[in-house]
């Protein structure tokens, strides 16, 4: 799948952006493309850089709670039925 970008550049801006293009041999759009899948894997990287922050967080703060004695635990019946109930409550547009 495929989407079109649309946006407004002043004369002197596109005139000097097409001289770039040409000079590495590209169409302006061709440059544009690569500019903006560059803009995007920058984003999958900060993307899963916080994500990797953000479980290793979860992660410590899990041993934390074990190594105090103050972890809560359950048995596997009780965590299926909330994954049930969760799952019924996403099903329905409830979360």
């Amino acid at each position: 799948m495929s989407s079109t970008i649309h946006f407004r550049i002043d004369d002197e801006t596109k005139r000097l952006a097409m001289q770039a293009a040409e000079r590495v041999k590209l169409s302006l759009t061709e440059l544009m493309r690569q500019r903006a899948v560059e803009l995007a894997d920058e984003e999958r990287r900060h993307q899963s850089h916080e994500h990797d922050i953000w479980l290793e967080q979860q992660i410590t703060q899990a041993f934390e709670r074990h190594d105090s004695g103050s972890g809560e635990y359950i048995s596997h019946d009780e965590a299926t039925s909330h994954m049930d109930k969760l799952r019924e409550r996403a099903q329905q547009g409830k979360l």
